[in-house]
This record gives C-alpha cells, structure tokens and sequence, in this order.
C-alpha cells in the first residue's frame, strides 16, 4: 500500500511540476511579447480585398489603425475598405484613415510603388505593420501542370511577400520606426508535403524560410517578425482551388472542417498578442508546428515538448496511410 502512495506521490510531483514551468513558460512569454498595440499606427495588409486579408484589415479598424490594403481589383477594393470602415470604432475612431491601392505585388517595380503610395494617401505616416497575406493554391499533378503556372505560384506566394516585405523593412530600418512587426502568412502545407500541391508547397516553405531568416536578423532593428500557418479557410480563394484540385488529394484531405477567415484572424491576433513566431490555429498546424519546429523559438517551451512526440507519432502512421493510397491510387489508374 505504501508503495503504491508513493509512487501516485512521485507521479503527481512529476505532473504538477511539469504544469508550474509550463505555467511559468506561459507568464514569461507574454511577459517579454512584444506589445500588440497598432491603435493610430499604419497597417498595411496585402490580399486585403477579401478572404482573411480583409478580415485582418477589419481587426485591425476595430483596434483603432489606419489601415492601407492591396490587392489588383480596383471594384473589390473599393467594396472591402467600406466593409472595413463599417469596424472603425463608433466612439474614438475619428480621424482613422481607412485607404486603398491597386497594385500587383509580384511586380517588385509595383510592390515599391504600393508602398509609397500607401505613406502619401495615409499623410506621409510611415508603415509599421506589415501584414502580408496575398496568396494562392494552384492544385494539379506536378507532370501534368505547365512550368508558367508553377513559377507564376512561387512568384505570388514567395516573391510577392518578400517584394513587400524587404521595401517596408528597408523603409522601418531606415525611418527608425520604432515597434515595427512583419507578419507573413505560410500554411501548414508549408511544413508538409502533399500530392496535388507540388507548386503550393514550396512557395509556402520559402516564406516560412524568408520569416525565419528575418525574425533573427530583423531584432538588431527592433522589429518583429511573425510567421502564420493555417490550414482550410473557407474563402473564394478555397472555392476555385478545388476546381482544379486532384481527386487523390480530395480523397486524403476528406472533410476537412477548416475555419472562417474572421475565425482565422482572431486567432492570428491572439498568437501575436501572446508574442508568439509561429502561429497556428487548428489541431493540424499545432502538431505540425511543435514536431517540425527547427530551431524556430518555441511558443511555450514545456507544452511544445509534450505536443512535439505526440506530432512525430500521429504523422508517422499518417505518411503510411497517405503513401499506400498514393501507391494504390498509381495501380488503379495503370489499370484503367
């Protein structure tokens, strides 16, 4: 009887010692989280014109900023900044400028261009916070899709983000804004690899590498750098992306729950309050995040190590269940 005590004893000290550091991991993090605090600050979001750019740029008004966003449709932009207006709070949000610029970010002459653009129609105010969210999945078979189409992906998701990303840095460095934040939108499909998304996922890798590279160097400036991995949002963008999407790839994916984007930029925003590098805000990208890590800061050192084996098992027998179904679905169509 007495061994048993002791041994519930032992395992009682264990856990509730692994909950007071987690606890303490938790209070420290937010204690040293760089303050999320954009109220009369400019805010530019690229893909603002709808999906969770939109939503971002509507927290944002909700939050008390000036908010520019970005996208090529002139006559959806128009459209999103009264959408957006509509959450400019109806008690202290006077003077908030809410504004508009059409440009194609995979253009870097343009990307430049938006920016200036951008400090002149907001009153020469400087950006602070950057929000790139501009971005698509174009699903196919890797041998069957034409090359234009994978470079003109890797030119949106990757080379449109770092366009944005290395003039508004330059122009923080430069201008010394103080409590500058670079936000960048990966996806979980860049820490995963999948059928039907051979074009996706290396422009998603590449950001989150870019934001990797960036949250380390960027710290000299005092600037925050963010990295956001979600999974399915329900946006247009997710409508036409499963008009050409393969049927292996359906057939994996199932039914996948996703999120709404407002659902998706809430919880964006509580990642960035909490100050966290790598936000994800699904089961998916939680496990994802904490068992292909790196050497990416953790967000909650103890809770990331208890999640971390937890990922390394669950994907292990999923890599075997996708690969089988990858190999049978090969067979099946050989034999048709």
């Amino acid at each position: 009887m007495e061994g048993w005590v002791a041994a519930l004893t032992a395992v009682f000290s264990v856990i509730g010692g692994v909950a007071v550091l987690g606890l303490a991991a938790e209070v420290a993090g937010r204690a040293l989280a760089p303050k999320l605090e954009v109220r009369g600050k400019h805010c530019y979001v690229t893909g603002g014109s709808q999906g969770l750019g939109k939503s971002v740029a509507q927290e944002l008004a909700r939050r008390g900023a000036h908010v520019t966003i970005v996208a090529r449709r002139e006559a959806i932009l128009k459209e999103a900044v009264e959408e957006i207006k509509a959450c400019v709070p109806a008690e202290g949000g006077k003077g908030q400028r809410i504004e508009y610029v059409v440009a194609d970010v995979t253009d870097s002459k343009d990307a430049v261009r938006a920016v200036e653009e951008a400090v002149a129609k907001q009153q020469g105010l400087p950006v602070s916070q950057l929000f790139t969210v501009a971005g698509a999945a174009n699903p196919g078979v890797f041998v069957e899709q034409g090359t234009d189409l994978i470079r003109k992906t890797m030119e949106l998701n990757y080379l449109g983000t770092m366009y944005t990303v290395h003039e508004v840095a330059r122009r923080m460095v430069e201008g010394k804004v103080r409590g500058g934040r670079v936000v960048m939108v990966s996806s979980v499909l860049g820490m995963l690899g999948l059928v039907g998304y051979a074009a996706y996922c290396p422009s998603k890798y590449a950001v989150r590498g870019l934001a990797e590279a960036l949250r380390n160097e960027l710290q000299m400036h005092g600037i925050s750098v963010h990295c956001y991995f979600p999974g399915t949002i329900f946006t247009p963008g997710y409508d036409a992306e499963n008009l050409t999407k393969p049927q292996i790839t359906k057939d994996i994916e199932g039914a996948d729950d996703g999120l709404t984007p407002e659902k998706c930029a809430e919880g964006l925003f509580r990642g960035l309050q909490r100050g966290e590098f790598a936000i994800a805000t699904d089961p998916i990208g939680l496990l994802l995040r904490c068992s292909a890590r790196g050497v990416a800061p953790n967000n909650n050192v103890v809770l990331d190590a208890l999640i971390a084996p937890v990922g390394w098992a669950v994907f292990g027998v999923w890599r075997l269940f996708i690969d089988r179904t990858v190999r049978n679905h090969g067979k099946k169509a050989k034999t048709e």
